[in-house]
């Protein structure tokens, strides 16, 4: 994912952007120091990351680490072993905003839950802005999936299997989900698991998988120039006005005003 030409955006640099896919990283040792804050989303394999001073947290699938600017750091797995990885360097006032709300203030490790969807992150990194407005979108819509990473400071926790269901749902959002082999993925019975879910986050599963997918829609309209064709191709519904009716019935306006109105 190389970074998107134009001219630069008032927010901040461009994404760098890039996947590791069941390969070993790359990382400089003992340890690297970077100009912008580093995002690394791992969803598969196990490694670690280690820090100047010594503290060493485990990585593993639903992990996401940040590293702020300056900081001295290292992460990967063992020599040999094969992880996949998406991983993003980003730079701005924006990015030093949320800094200094502590949403990319602590280096480290963390797994909130639920996990933000890495389907939304690869798009929003994905995107090649042909404009300086368009580039701006993908840096707020960036800055947006960052603020899913941050710990909740109040609200129950998901239990584990609604943890591991809301990461199924919020995955690939093109493929065809029946809830029911979902529950039996996270192993709990149909009906415990719709409850369940619904008393955790608020919603049932179909809600929440289609706010995801919505989500994702408004994302690709603000910062690429799919048509609302391939954008309801591109997150699973069978046309373009499914999408639209879906969409001015979760946003307020139809597809085509909300793109020319951001």
């Amino acid at each position: 994912m190389p970074p998107a030409s134009g001219p630069p955006p008032r927010r901040g640099q461009p994404p760098r952007a890039g996947e590791v896919v069941d390969h070993e990283p790359v990382v400089p040792a003992p340890f690297r120091v970077m100009d912008g804050y580093v995002l690394s989303a791992v969803t598969g394999g196990t490694g670690s990351y280690r820090h100047h001073d010594g503290l060493i947290q485990p990585i593993g699938p639903g992990t996401f680490t940040i590293v702020p600017p300056g900081v001295p750091h290292w992460y990967g797995t063992p020599p040999g072993q094969p992880w996949t990885e998406t991983f993003a360097v980003f730079a701005g006032p924006l990015f030093d905003m949320l800094a200094g709300s502590d949403v990319l203030a602590a280096a480290g490790p963390r797994s909130p839950r639920p996990a933000p969807s890495i389907a939304e992150l690869r798009t929003v990194l994905g995107a090649r802005p042909r404009s300086a407005r368009a580039a701006e979108r993908q840096l707020l819509a960036l800055a947006d999936w960052l603020l899913d990473t941050a710990e909740p400071d109040d609200g129950p926790v998901p239990s584990d299997a609604v943890a591991a269901a809301a990461a199924m749902l919020a995955g690939d959002l093109s493929a065809r989900l029946d809830m029911r082999s979902v529950a039996v993925q996270v192993g709990l019975p149909y009906d415990v698991f719709r409850h369940r879910f619904a008393r955790e986050l608020g919603e049932s599963p179909l809600a929440f998988r289609n706010a995801r997918r919505l989500r994702a829609a408004a994302n690709l309209l603000r910062v690429t120039d799919m048509t609302v064709r391939e954008i309801a191709l591109a997150i699973g519904y069978t046309d373009e006005f499914h999408l639209s009716r879906r969409f001015r019935a979760h946003f307020g306006v139809p597809p085509r005003d909300y793109r020319t109105a951001r």
